[in-house]
C-alpha cells in the first residue's frame, strides 16, 4: 500500500528528472494531493531551463483547478527506488523537502496586493522570477507566461507592466547592448528611474533616422508600463515624491488637477518632464516624439492586450492637456535658435491645436492683423516673467503653457517673429523673443532694434531686399496693424518686439541703416518721393546730415574718391535735388571741399598722429590746421592760392572763429570785418610767416605788397577802424627780416623794401604797436643813410681817380672790369623809394589826431635841419656842387618823398607826431 508520502517523493522525483509527462499522469491520477502542494514541488524542483513545452501541458492541467481544491485519484505504483522506504521513513523525507513559497520573497504581502491572486498565478510570477535568476533568459519567461496572461488580471497586468517593457528593450528594440535590469529591480525601481531607464537608449541616438525611436519607446516600453501604474504596489507616492528629480510633477499635485492616489497622472508627469528636459539638449528628438506620439493614449501592447481599457474621458483630456502643455514648455525652455528649431516648434504648436481640437495654425511666417488682434489686451496684461522658469513652464495655472486659443495664437506670433529674424540672421530663442515684446522697456528695445538694422547694414543688401526688410521690421514692431495707422476700429493697444518704440523713432532708425549700408536709392525712394513720406522733409534732411557727418567723421583719409569722405559726398549728392536751399548741404559741401584739398598735403598733429578729417571739425580753430601745413610742407606758401581756398570753403562750412582779430579794444564804429576777409588775412600772414622761416623774403615782400594792400585799401578821408592784427604782425615781422640769403639784390634795395613793409605794418597796426614799428623803422632809415653815404663816397673816390687818369692810358689802380655795377634802377629809387610811405604818415596823422597840417609844416621840415644837413653834404659830393640834388630837390625841382617823410618821422618824434610815443606837443610860439 503507497502512502500519501510515497506519492510527493514521487512527484518530487519526477520534477528533478523533468519528466513533465509522467509528472502529469502522476497528478492527474493522485487525488490525494492539493494544488498549493503540486505547484510548490515544481516551483523547487523543476528545472528552469527546461523548455516550456516539456511541462506545458502540466501547466495547463494544473491551471484548470480551483484555489484549494483536493485532486482525488486512485493512487498509483511509485517507482521502484520508493518500494523499499518505509510510511515512517517516506514521511521523514517529506518534511525534509524544504519546498518554496508560492509568494515570491521579494513581494511583501504589505507592498502588494497579491496576497489576494489565486496560487497559480504567484506560482507563474516566482516561476518566471527564478528562470531569469537562473538562465536570464526573458523569452523563456514569455513563453510560460504568455498562454496564462489571461488567467487572471493580476498576471496580465503585471506581464504587461514588468514583462513586456524589459522584453522589447533588451531583445527587440536594443538586442545588441547589454541588458538593462532584472525583473526583480525593474520592479523595485521609482517612477522617474523607470521612465530614465526605457528612454535613456533612444535618447542616446543621435542620428537623424533613430529621432522617432523616442516616440516608439513612449508607446512601446512607457505606454505598457504605465498599464499597470494602477497597481498600488507599483507606486508608492511617498517614495516617488522622495526621489525625484524634477518638481514639476509635484506641482502638479499641488495644482488641484490629481490627487495622490491617481498614480497614473504622476507618472504620466513624470514623463512629460522628462520631454521637457530632454528638449533643452535635442529640441529636435524632443519635438520629434511630440510630432509622432498620440501621448498617453497611444500604446503599443502587441498581442498582450487586444483591447486595452480606455481611460475615463475626464481622466483622459487632463492627461491629453498636460501632454500637449509639455509641448509648449518645450517651445519656451529651449535656448536653441536655429531655423530647424523654429519649423519644429512649429509642429509642435500644430500638434498640441490637433490634440486639444483647436483651430489649425498658419504656415511660418505670416502675421496676420486678425491673429495678433485675437489676443485679449487682458491676457498680455495676465503674463509673468516667472511664468519663463523652468519649474512654473509646466503648472496648469500659467497661462503661457496651458493649451488654449491666446496661447497658440501668441506662439504663432511668436515663431513667425523668429522666422523674420532668421532671415536677418538675428533669430534668437523664442522666451527671449516673449520678454522683449512683453517685459522689456523702451531702451532694451531700441537696443535691440537698432542692433538687428546694424547687422541688416552690414549683409549690403539691394534694394529690393530693404524694402521687405522695411516692411519685416513694421511688422515686428505691431503685430496687430499692419499699416502705419492702427484702424479705429481697433483697440490702439500695441504690442510686437519693439512696441514701445514709436512709429517715427523707428522710420529714422530704418533710414539711418539705409544710409549707412549705402543703399542711397531706396531712401530716396522710400523717404522722398512717395506723396505721403513716413517722415517730414526736415526730419529727413537731419538725418541725411547726420549721417554724412559720422561717415566724415569715421573717414581716414580726406580725398572724397574713397572711404567716408567719399560716403558722406555720395549721400549729398543722392539728396540735394530734394534740399536745394539747404544751409545744411551746402556746409558740409564746403568741409568736404575743403577736406579734399587738404589731402594733398602731408600733415601730422601733436604726438606724431596722422591727420584726419574729423581733425577739422574737432578743432577749435581749424585755421591753425593752415599753419601747420605751411610749416610740415616745404614752399606750400607759394601755393597761397589753394590755402586761400580752403580757408574760403571753412568759413563756408561755419567752423572758423574770430580768433585772427584784434582785441585792441578800439571801438569798432565799422562793425568787425566778414569771415571771410579774416581767414583771407590770417592764411596770407601765415604764408608771409612760413617764407620767411624759409628764407624768402622776396615771396613775403610780394604777399605784403600785393596781397595784404588789397585787402586793406582804405580812402584817403576817410580812417580805417578794421584793425587786422595777423597783417600788421606778418607785414611788421617781414619789414624786421634781415636777410641772410645771398640773392640779386642789393642791400639799398632790401633796406628800402623793409622800410616799404614797414610802412604798411604802420597801416594796419593798431595805436599801441605805432612806437615800435617806427622804432624799427628808424633804424632801417639809418642803415640806409649810412650805405648812402658808403656808396656816395666811393662813387665820389671813383670819380676822383677817373679826373687823375690820363686820357688814353689804362689805370694802375683798376679796370673797368672791376668796376662796381650800378642799379639800374637808382634813379627810380631815388625818385619813389621807399613807396607809399608818405601816405602811411598821413594816413596815421589823420587816424590818430586828425591833424595833417602838423604833419606838413615847414616848422617839422626845419626841425629835422640836422638830419637833413647829412644829406646835403652826401647829395653835394655826389653831384659835384649841385645845390638842386643835394637840397633834396631832383632835376625838375620836386622834393623826394623819401627825404620828406624822412624828416617828417624823424622829427615828429619831438613835434608834431611825437604825441604817439608820449611826448609833449610842440606849440608854435614856442
Amino acid at each position: 500500500m503507497t502512502s500519501r508520502a510515497h506519492v510527493i517523493l514521487e512527484a518530487v522525483g519526477l520534477s528533478i528528472e523533468a519528466e513533465g509527462g509522467r509528472l502529469l499522469q502522476l497528478v492527474s491520477e493522485q487525488r490525494t494531493l492539493k494544488l498549493e502542494l503540486i505547484l510548490r514541488i515544481i516551483l523547487t524542483y523543476l528545472p528552469e531551463g527546461l523548455d516550456i513545452p516539456n511541462y506545458h501541458d502540466l501547466l495547463v492541467y494544473l491551471s484548470g483547478n480551483v484555489t484549494g481544491r483536493t485532486i482525488t485519484s486512485s493512487l498509483v505504483e511509485p517507482g521502484p527506488s520508493y518500494d523499499q522506504l518505509s510510511d515512517i521513513e517516506a514521511r521523514q523525507r517529506v518534511k525534509r523537502l524544504h519546498l518554496l513559497p508560492l509568494l515570491p520573497s521579494h513581494l511583501r504581502p504589505s507592498d502588494a496586493d497579491i496576497t489576494d491572486v489565486d496560487p497559480f498565478t504567484q506560482f507563474l510570477i516566482h516561476r518566471a522570477h527564478r528562470i531569469e535568476s537562473e538562465t536570464g533568459s526573458l523569452p523563456l519567461i514569455a513563453q510560460l507566461v504568455e498562454p496564462f496572461l489571461h488567467h487572471s488580471d493580476y498576471l496580465h497586468t503585471w506581464a504587461i507592466s514588468d514583462l513586456l517593457p524589459l522584453l522589447r528593450l533588451d531583445y527587440e528594440y536594443y538586442a545588441n547592448k547589454e541588458p538593462t535590469y532584472s525583473l526583480e529591480a525593474f520592479g523595485n525601481l521609482s517612477g522617474h528611474e523607470v521612465v530614465e531607464t526605457l528612454l535613456s537608449k533612444a535618447a542616446g541616438q543621435k542620428d537623424k533616422d533613430s529621432r522617432k525611436h523616442v516616440a516608439r519607446d513612449l508607446r512601446g516600453l512607457v505606454g505598457p508600463w504605465m498599464y499597470g501604474q494602477k497597481r498600488s504596489k507599483r507606486r508608492k507616492l511617498e517614495t516617488v515624491r522622495r526621489r525625484r528629480s524634477s518638481a514639476a510633477s509635484t506641482t502638479s499635485v499641488r495644482d488641484g488637477n490629481m490627487t495622490p492616489q491617481d498614480n497614473s497622472a504622476e507618472s504620466w508627469a513624470i514623463v512629460n518632464d522628462w520631454l521637457l528636459n530632454l528638449s533643452m539638449h535635442d529640441f529636435p528628438q524632443a519635438s520629434d516624439a511630440i510630432s509622432h506620439w498620440d501621448g498617453p493614449q497611444d500604446v503599443d501592447y502587441g498581442s498582450w492586450n487586444n483591447e486595452p481599457t480606455e481611460m475615463e474621458s475626464d481622466s483622459s483630456r487632463t492627461l491629453t492637456s498636460r501632454y500637449a502643455q509639455t509641448g509648449l514648455a518645450m517651445i519656451y525652455a529651449t535656448d536653441i535658435a536655429s531655423l530647424g528649431v523654429i519649423e519644429s516648434s512649429h509642429g509642435v504648436l500644430q500638434r498640441a491645436a490637433e490634440l486639444m481640437k483647436l483651430a489649425s495654425l498658419s504656415e511660418l511666417p505670416i502675421i496676420t492683423d486678425t491673429l495678433a488682434q485675437s489676443i485679449p489686451e487682458e491676457y498680455f496684461d495676465s503674463l509673468s516673467p516667472t511664468h519663463l522658469f523652468h519649474n512654473t513652464l509646466p503648472r496648469s495655472q500659467n497661462p503661457l503653457t496651458t493649451p488654449s486659443e491666446n496661447s497658440l495664437a501668441l506662439g504663432q506670433l511668436l515663431l513667425s517673429s523668429n522666422h523674420i529674424l532668421h532671415s536677418f540672421n538675428q533669430s534668437k530663442p523664442c522666451k527671449t523673443i516673449l520678454s522683449l515684446a512683453v517685459f522689456s522697456s523702451r531702451t532694451d528695445q531700441l537696443t535691440e532694434l537698432r542692433r538687428i538694422l546694424h547687422g541688416l547694414t552690414a549683409r549690403n543688401q539691394d534694394n529690393e531686399l530693404w524694402q521687405s526688410s522695411r516692411h519685416s521690421i513694421l511688422r515686428l514692431r505691431d503685430w496687430r496693424h499692419s499699416s502705419k495707422l492702427p484702424d479705429p476700429k481697433v483697440s490702439n493697444f500695441c504690442c510686437g518686439l519693439f512696441a514701445k518704440v514709436d512709429l517715427p523713432t523707428t522710420e529714422i532708425e530704418i533710414l539711418k541703416a539705409m544710409l549707412n549700408s549705402t543703399s542711397y536709392n531706396v531712401a530716396v525712394d522710400i523717404y522722398c518721393k512717395q506723396n505721403y513720406p513716413p517722415l517730414p522733409a526736415a526730419e529727413v534732411e537731419r538725418i541725411v546730415i547726420e549721417v554724412a557727418f559720422a561717415f566724415y567723421d569715421s573717414a581716414s583719409n580726406g580725398n572724397r574718391t574713397r572711404g567716408g569722405v567719399r560716403k558722406a559726398s555720395d549721400i549729398l549728392n543722392a539728396f540735394r535735388s530734394f534740399f536745394p536751399n539747404s544751409d545744411s548741404f551746402q556746409k558740409i559741401s564746403a568741409l568736404l571741399k575743403a577736406t579734399h584739398a587738404m589731402s594733398f598735403y602731408s600733415l601730422t598733429l601733436q604726438h606724431g598722429v596722422p591727420f584726419q578729417p574729423v581733425n577739422i571739425r574737432a578743432h577749435r580753430d581749424p585755421m591753425l590746421l593752415i599753419g601747420k601745413i605751411l610749416d610740415q610742407n616745404a614752399r606750400s606758401y607759394t601755393k597761397l592760392d589753394d590755402l586761400l581756398d580752403i580757408g574760403q570753403d571753412l568759413v563756408a562750412a561755419s567752423l572758423t572763429t574770430r580768433t585772427g582779430e584784434s582785441d585792441s579794444g578800439e571801438d569798432d564804429q565799422q562793425g568787425p570785418a566778414p569771415p571771410s576777409l579774416v581767414a583771407r588775412r590770417r592764411i596770407i600772414s601765415m604764408a608771409i610767416e612760413a617764407a620767411l622761416r624759409e628764407d624768402d623774403f622776396d615771396t613775403a615782400y610780394s604777399y605784403v605788397v600785393n596781397r595784404l594792400q588789397q585787402d586793406y585799401n582804405p580812402a584817403p578821408s576817410e580812417p580805417s577802424r578794421d584793425i587786422d592784427d595777423a597783417s600788421w604782425r606778418a607785414a611788421f615781422k617781414a619789414g624786421c627780416y634781415l636777410v641772410t640769403k645771398a640773392s640779386g639784390s642789393s642791400n639799398l634795395r632790401r633796406l628800402e623794401q623793409r622800410m616799404e613793409l614797414l610802412s604798411q605794418a604802420l597801416l594796419l597796426a593798431p595805436t599801441s604797436a605805432l612806437s615800435d614799428i617806427l622804432e624799427v623803422w628808424r633804424q632801417c632809415e639809418e642803415d640806409l643813410n649810412s650805405a648812402l653815404t658808403q656808396e656816395a663816397e666811393a662813387e665820389e673816390k671813383w670819380d676822383a681817380r677817373g679826373d687823375q687818369r690820363i686820357p688814353g692810358q689804362f689805370s694802375e689802380y683798376s679796370s673797368p672790369a672791376t668796376q662796381k655795377s650800378r642799379e639800374p634802377s637808382r634813379a627810380a629809387m631815388n625818385e619813389e623809394a621807399p613807396m607809399g610811405l608818405f601816405d602811411v604818415a598821413r594816413g596815421a596823422a589823420a587816424t590818430l589826431s586828425k591833424n595833417a597840417s602838423l604833419l606838413s609844416s615847414s616848422r617839422n621840415v626845419a626841425g629835422a635841419g640836422s638830419l637833413q644837413t647829412g644829406h646835403e653834404r652826401s647829395s653835394s659830393k655826389m653831384s659835384g656842387g649841385d645845390d638842386d640834388i643835394g637840397s633834396g630837390h631832383d632835376a625838375e625841382g620836386r622834393v623826394r618823398k623819401r627825404d620828406i617823410v624822412s624828416n617828417m618821422v624823424t622829427g615828429g618824434l619831438a613835434s608834431g607826431i611825437g604825441w604817439i610815443l608820449g611826448a609833449p606837443p610842440v606849440r608854435e610860439h614856442e
